[in-house]
């Protein structure tokens, strides 16, 4: 490497530049993982005034001199390039094991540049941060909603039947595509197909045992698939040698307010009196920390009790203890009982041990009872039987009345009204209490509220 006197960095950037326009972006995401970070969906490096002269009139970055930072924008056939050959080099494997997080932001940038597909004259961008979703922004709601109409006509014409939805975004508006949808326009679309097959490759946490091949990130969809052939490809037979998917043991699934979420279940250790005792935890990891306490704010406001913990390297968990796993539902519980068996018969003696010690102490009796994805404990009141509480800053009860008086709204339809004083807040705001009535009401629509009242009682 050719030396500018004794200023190596100057070399450095010399070097990588040259590299990234001749093709190789290599050494510039070397310098990235060295001396860069990831800001608002863009690759930065930090780079001092005296060098900013080294970007002059290049048109793929752009230079921040009082910031003192250069944001770079690689072409989608470069992060193609770099993704794969790090990959079959190995060393996007290492990264892998080390969970380094400039390494998944990394790539998480070559989903966003990779992952997306044209529709109705606009390029949709696909995420996986929310579940599979397709997005475009807009600055203000009315061209949202033009091209949102727009949409809804094309998917039409390719004879699928849904409407994208527009949601406010900050100072923006979004028009959003949801799994269902962008899974059966991948299925008339090869350039959709595609887009989805790159985001979940870029998004796999292991994926060394899979390579990802360069020519397949920069592949070219093929033409566009006819709505008529589509359909008869769906009428084709299915293959009855097929093998049935094997759910894992190791899960549980929690019905929330706005829908389920799945959590690894994880047996662990406390110290309880000095004693260091075997237990039970929910826990869900994420990358990002915003991510992390977003999921955790779902819990929260369906009565889940949750704390997120910084994993290092390891990025961030979300974890729900033991004694919110007693509030699950009768059905949920017997996973994290079908768990703990599955350890005390498959472990060493060590986790055989501890697992058949978690079993002992988990109590399977009904602590909660679930109303439309809203967990509440249940509770025996002197003078008032038995109700339905969950304690916490009024903020958080406040929300939490909020979704669960929406749910009842759509359990009970026009019988709401004669209800809604049944539903209290108390103690400042700090209790939020359902009355026994109510909770009677609500065991004759729903078997499962009955099953558990029954338990309980």
């Amino acid at each position: 490497m050719p030396l500018e006197g004794r200023d190596i960095k100057t070399s450095t950037i010399r070097l990588v530049l040259e590299h990234l326009d001749a093709g190789d972006p290599l050494p510039l995401v070397a310098y990235y993982l060295g001396d860069g970070a990831v800001e608002r969906g863009n690759l930065v490096i930090s780079v001092s005034r005296k060098r900013m002269h080294l970007f002059e009139g290049r048109d793929d970055v752009s230079a921040n001199t009082k910031r003192e930072t250069v944001v770079f924008r690689p072409a989608p056939e470069q992060y193609a390039k770099a993704i794969a050959e790090l990959y079959l080099s190995g060393v996007g494997v290492l990264l892998d094991a080390l969970h380094s997080h400039k390494w998944h932001a990394f790539k998480r940038l070559a989903a966003q540049s990779l992952a997306g597909f044209p529709l109705a004259g606009q390029h949709v961008r696909l995420s996986s941060a929310e579940g599979l979703q397709g997005k475009v922004p807009f600055k203000t709601r009315e061209e949202a909603e033009r091209y949102a109409e727009a949409a809804r006509r094309e998917l039409e014409r390719l004879g699928i039947g849904a409407a994208p939805e527009v949601v406010a975004s900050g100072i923006y508006y979004q028009v959003v595509f949801d799994e269902k949808t962008l899974r059966r326009l991948a299925e008339v679309d090869e350039a959709v197909r595609l887009a989805i097959e790159r985001l979940e490759a870029l998004s796999a946490p292991r994926i060394a045992a899979k390579p990802i091949v360069a020519t397949r990130l920069d592949a070219k969809p093929e033409r566009l698939v006819k709505p008529k052939a589509a359909a008869k490809r769906e009428e084709l037979p299915r293959p009855k040698t097929a093998t049935p998917k094997v759910e894992p043991v190791d899960r549980v699934v929690f019905q929330l307010v706005d829908g389920p979420a799945s959590m690894r279940l994880k047996l662990t250790y406390v110290m309880k009196e000095g004693k260091k005792m075997p237990t039970i935890n929910a826990v869900a990891r994420f990358s990002a920390l915003e991510e992390a306490e977003e999921f955790r704010r779902r819990l929260r406001l369906s009565g889940i009790n949750a704390s997120v913990v910084s994993r290092g390297g390891g990025g961030f968990e979300v974890v729900v203890p033991k004694d919110e796993l007693e509030k699950l539902a009768p059905e949920e519980k017997e996973a994290v009982k079908r768990y703990l068996e599955h350890v005390a018969q498959t472990g060493d003696e060590e986790r055989r041990k501890a697992a058949e010690e978690a079993l002992r102490r988990l109590d399977l009796g009904a602590k909660a009872v679930n109303v439309g994805g809203v967990r509440l404990g249940l509770v025996h009141k002197k003078g008032k039987g038995l109700r339905a509480e969950k304690y916490g800053d009024p903020q958080l009860i406040a929300e939490i009345k909020t979704a669960l008086e929406d749910k009842l709204r759509e359990m009970l339809g026009e019988e709401y009204e004669q209800w809604k004083e049944h539903i209290q807040i108390t103690e400042g705001g700090r209790r939020l209490v359902i009355t026994r009535q109510l909770l009677q009401r609500l065991a004759q629509r729903d078997p499962n509220t009955a099953k558990t009242l029954n338990e309980k009682t």
